[in-house]
């Protein structure tokens, strides 16, 4: 499958979750009122309240309408907008989480939550974002129900002095990449080339093999085939270079793992963009000693030699939606703009900014924040390539969500227990089980 094919597609993940055929009502499509002198209540985390003061302190004369509320939600939203539906308010005007939450609440058991923000946005401001960034916000009908604030494009760390010591060259595609683990197994053991856990083993492993996970196929509709040749040729893979013993499987965010780096007996390592201001720098190494300094390189994710365009998959980022009960439209939409494209705010934040011009600032200061990474190649130049190649079903998954059935399997793999072909039939039947569930279709073979 192509990275076309699944661009394709992207659009109709998010058809899937409208699982009753049904349209956005009228009120819903309708432009939200807007009183200029109405207040609204944000509703985000930590991070985003400071995005969200930087626009109060830019505009000082709309302070008193902005109350922000710092309480994360995660999956408690949805039990929280049932509740305000049923009470028939109290609805917060803008709130900040993943992007699936908006697919879940732009549906008729939640009254269709988000409002359209394309009057607000302008085109070509959307235009300046990152290549299907912005592609989970778009519902069925065309309407943007959500802006996307922050993307998370997988690629490979790599241990630069290491490398350089072995003579080493940095693999560019799977094949590469399973010789060199041989190499390693037998002229370097106990070097790691990456980690076998089950932490988004199918964002890490198999979306950027063009392996039908959940691919949609209409509203009502998934392809589910792990035993797709895509999908196989990956996990014989991993089981080949894991009986070398080069993958680590105490956990990608263990402490056991971190020794590891800090002792540098590592080569390899695969992850999304935010993992160095949040992992590589403090869990992994210290970067007040000066050995670790510059040891630290960004290269792109590996593809398979017969794949044509090079892709990645995206491990994280959220977004930004307006309740369509908004009693103020423009303040909230203003604000959302505010925040999800300031350059200022966007260079401050923790994690990649989805809007291009926000994005440059951010990664200016990459080598800045955490100079344990290497300037060459520049680690922006590469991490900002990634970004522009992310997969859009991988940015656009759920509902239903694969993780919670990859994630026991691959655990029970890291324990030794299993294989990662053996447990093939076993996952496919979970996938499926998952989906039906759901209330969607599973379609197993190729349409």
């Amino acid at each position: 499958m192509s990275k076309r094919n699944f661009s394709r597609f992207a659009m109709l993940i998010v058809l899937v979750v409208l699982s009753l055929g049904a349209v956005l009502p009228s009120a819903a499509q309708a432009v939200p009122q807007s009183d200029p002198s109405a207040p609204i209540r944000v509703w985000v985390d930590a991070e985003r309240a400071r995005q969200v003061q930087a626009f109060i302190e830019a505009n000082p004369d709309k302070a008193s309408l902005i109350e922000i509320i710092n309480e994360p939600l995660g999956a408690n939203v949805q039990q929280r907008m049932l509740l305000y539906n049923n009470i028939g308010g109290n609805w917060p005007d803008v709130i900040f989480e993943d992007p699936s939450t908006w697919r879940t609440l732009n549906t008729p058991a939640f009254d269709f939550f988000p409002a359209d923000l394309r009057p607000y946005i302008p085109q070509e401001v959307l235009d300046q974002f990152y290549p299907t960034a912005n592609d989970p916000c778009i519902a069925p009908d065309g309407s943007l129900i959500c802006l996307r604030n922050d993307i998370a494009p997988e690629v490979m760390f790599y241990n630069v002095p290491a490398m350089a010591e072995f003579g080493y060259e940095l693999p560019t595609t799977w094949e590469e990449y399973a010789a060199l683990a041989q190499q390693v197994a037998e002229e370097h053991p106990g070097y790691t080339m990456g980690q076998l856990d089950g932490w988004e083993p199918q964002l890490l492993w198999y979306y950027h093999s063009e392996c039908p996970i959940m691919q949609p196929l209409s509203a009502s509709s998934f392809l589910v085939n792990v035993l797709h040749p895509n999908c196989q040729r990956m996990s014989e893979m991993l089981d080949t270079v894991n009986a070398l013993g080069v993958l680590d499987r105490q956990g990608t965010f263990s402490a056991g793992y971190g020794q590891i780096w800090e002792q540098g007996n590592w080569l390899i390592h695969f992850g999304p963009s935010w993992l160095p201001d949040f992992v590589i720098k403090g869990l992994y190494l210290n970067a007040e000693d000066p050995d670790n300094l510059g040891t630290v390189g960004v290269a792109l994710l590996p593809n398979w030699a017969d794949q044509t365009e090079r892709t990645t998959s995206n491990v994280g980022g959220g977004s930004y939606a307006m309740s369509r009960h908004t009693l103020n439209a423009d303040l909230a939409a203003e604000l959302i703009l505010f925040v999800s494209t300031n350059p200022d705010v966007g260079a401050a934040q923790a994690a990649t900014p989805a809007y291009m011009p926000s994005a440059a600032g951010w990664g200016a200061s990459l080598l800045t924040r955490v100079p344990l990474l290497a300037s060459d190649p520049d680690p922006w130049t590469v991490i900002s390539e990634a970004a522009s190649g992310v997969l859009a079903d991988g940015a656009v998954e759920g509902p239903p969500r694969s993780s919670p059935v990859f994630s026991p399997f691959f655990t029970d793999i890291a324990a030794g227990n299993r294989t990662v072909v053996s447990i093939s039939e076993e996952l496919q039947a979970g996938l499926v089980q998952a989906v039906t569930t759901a209330g969607f279709e599973a379609v197993t073979d190729e349409p």
